[in-house]
């Protein structure tokens, strides 16, 4: 959701649209427990479907390992470079959809929902590297629509309490996939805080840092067969050992201040 002007007074509009009575409903109930769900939904899946070779070919495989990681990377660096350039807070209020401002400026001049865009990208990289039928074919369409309900109910509120602002934002950023006209100078005239991206992000990069390398491992090592116990042992402890090392050192210097307000 998105930083500019204060709420013009406007009436509040017609959606108009048939599918609302469907999609608005959910994306309010997963915009309220999409935090605890997501991971829990995500979790039962991993738990239930066994990971298998991508359409049952090993070769194919090593394709899907590696486009799948590219994707989960990718969404990660897109997470970060939005709240390095521009951070909201989408917690909302009383878990309810919720913006005293509307943010036009960093990956927001670009994309509507840069986070959403990062979210979608790390869950269809790990339903692709996954290669279970189920994932690509059930799981990761679920999110999306999700997603998309979200959305939808998000545009709903920022339609109606900003107007012709929201109105004339929507009509020239595109709602995921960021418009590449000025992107450079975006990112070349914005100041990147670091800081707040290690505040703000480093639960999501160590879930998805471990989630990642787990699955890696389990399907180069059952599957592809690619590395002798002694390496697979290697790399399963160092990556382990890397992610803790993050995590204790962020919530440590975060409860002293150092990463802004404890």
């Amino acid at each position: 959701m998105s930083q500019a002007t204060t709420p013009p007074h406007a009436p509040k509009p017609a959606t108009g649209h048939a599918l609302d009575s469907l999609t608005l409903p959910v994306g309010r109930f997963f915009f309220r427990w999409r935090n605890t769900l997501f991971p829990i939904i995500f979790v039962a899946a991993a738990l239930i479907l066994r990971p298998t070779p991508f359409l049952g070919s090993t070769r194919a495989d090593y394709a899907a390992i590696a486009f799948g990681a590219i994707m989960i990377l990718a969404g990660q660096v897109v997470r970060c470079i939005t709240i390095g350039l521009a951070y909201i807070k989408r917690g909302g209020r009383d878990k309810k959809v919720y913006a005293d401002e509307l943010v036009q400026v960093g990956i927001y001049a670009h994309s509507r929902n840069p986070m959403y865009l990062g979210n979608l990208l790390i869950a269809a990289g790990f339903c692709l590297l996954y290669g279970s039928p189920w994932m690509y074919g059930a799981v990761l369409p679920f999110f999306i629509f999700v997603y998309l309900c979200i959305v939808r109910e998000e545009e709903r509120y920022l339609a109606e309490t900003f107007g012709s602002v929201f109105s004339n934002y929507r009509r020239t950023v595109p709602r995921f996939w960021p418009k590449a006209n000025g992107l450079l100078h975006t990112m070349r005239t914005h100041a990147f805080d670091l800081q707040k991206v290690v505040s703000k992000e480093y639960g999501t990069i160590l879930a998805t840092g471990l989630g990642l390398y787990a699955l890696v491992i389990y399907k180069l090592g059952l599957v592809a067969q690619l590395a002798s116990p002694s390496v697979r042992q290697f790399l399963l402890a160092l990556p382990l050992v890397l992610l803790t090392v993050f995590y204790i050192a962020t919530r440590a210097m975060k409860k002293t201040g150092r990463l802004g307000p404890p």
